[in-house]
Formats: C-alpha cells, sequence, structure tokens
C-alpha cells in the first residue's frame, strides 16, 4: 500500500480541535489520513472557511491537542484517493515522468510547486554535477505543456529552458 503526502497540518483553529489544513482538496473526499509518525486519524469533518480548510480529526478535542500535530505531514492511502476523471491525474503520479521537448528527451520531473500557478520542476538529463543540481520551472497549465499517458511533452518556446 502507498501513502501519498496530501498536505500538512498549519495551525490549530478555534478551541475545539479544529485544523488548518495546508494541502490538496482531496481531503474532502477522504474518511482516514495518515499523520506522519502517529498513525491513521479519521476525518470527522473538513471546512471551508475564509478560503482555508480546516479538518477536524478523531481524538482532537481541544486547541492543546491540535497544537501538538501543528507541522505534522498529511498522507492518505493511493487506493483510498477518489478516481478521476479521464485525462486528469494527481500530482504524484507526474513526478518521474520523462520530459520530452519536441522529440529530444530533456529530462524529467521532480516536482510540483504549488501556486497560483502550478509549477513542474524538471531536472535535465546528464549525469554532470551541473545538470544534477539544476532544475527549470515550467507552468503546468501552459498551452504548450502536454499531458501524455507515459510522458510530458512540451513546445519548444524560445527562452523557456535556458
Amino acid at each position: 500500500m502507498r501513502r501519498i503526502e496530501i498536505g500538512r497540518i498549519g495551525k490549530s483553529y478555534g478551541l475545539e480541535g479544529g485544523l488548518k489544513f495546508r494541502g490538496e482538496a482531496v481531503i474532502f473526499d477522504l474518511e482516514r489520513v495518515y499523520l506522519e509518525g502517529l498513525g491513521y486519524r479519521a476525518v470527522e469533518a473538513v471546512e471551508e472557511h475564509n478560503r482555508e480548510i480546516i479538518l477536524y480529526l478523531a481524538g482532537v478535542r481541544s486547541r492543546q491537542e491540535a497544537e501538538s500535530l501543528v507541522g505534522l505531514r498529511v498522507y492518505a492511502d493511493q487506493a483510498d484517493l477518489p478516481p478521476l476523471e479521464e485525462g486528469a491525474y494527481y500530482y504524484f503520479e507526474l513526478i518521474g515522468r520523462p520530459v520530452f521537448v519536441g522529440s529530444e528527451l530533456f529530462g524529467e520531473v521532480v516536482d510540483i510547486l504549488d501556486g497560483p500557478q502550478d509549477l513542474l520542476v524538471i531536472r535535465p538529463k546528464g549525469s554532470s554535477l551541473r545538470a544534477q543540481h539544476k532544475t527549470h520551472l515550467v507552468p503546468l497549465q501552459a498551452p504548450y505543456v502536454h499531458l501524455e499517458a507515459e510522458a510530458i511533452r512540451i513546445e519548444p518556446i524560445p527562452g523557456l529552458l535556458d
């Protein structure tokens, strides 16, 4: 069984054990999560308040109990994730995919940065120290980025990967 990181616990919220959740909206569809170092906890409720996700977990009833969880990574079992519509992917499924520019292998996706515009972090192929430490950021939703079943193809755009 594979666990996928879906976010982190933020600050406590309110007096009744609420937690701000920083991560994937898939939390709304889960019945349980795995907390880093603590094991599984049932999800009792998930709310949205002022554009923030508030999470209530079984066994967390006070602000003090909630504060002890701040900063922990939150995981979901891959089997618990809801299916996506055709052509959609979870971000973890994109990590490790080869990236082609035109028909040439350029590198692979090593991470995805969430933000107003999600960015693919691409490490170019090569064994030199420079290649191992250099990365390129490419907007995931850009019209020149094409997600395919086994690879990501980027149309050659001048200056994008220089």
